[in-house]
């Protein structure tokens, strides 16, 4: 399976890779991602999305 890297396709996934982004970071800071990161503090991903959010 070739992967397409013309402009535009390279310029699309980037997009997405933002919002996902942004998405992620968002629930991260809803009550229902609190809660999480207080049930799994030591989770190493947990853990990088605590850096990433600034706490």
């Amino acid at each position: 399976m070739k992967i397409d890297m013309s402009p535009a396709a390279i310029e699309k996934r980037l997009k997405l890779v933002n919002e996902l982004r942004r998405v992620c970071l968002s629930l991260a800071n809803s009550s229902a991602g609190n809660e999480i990161l207080k049930k799994n503090s030591t989770n190493k991903s947990v853990q990088r999305t605590l850096r990433a959010l600034g706490r």
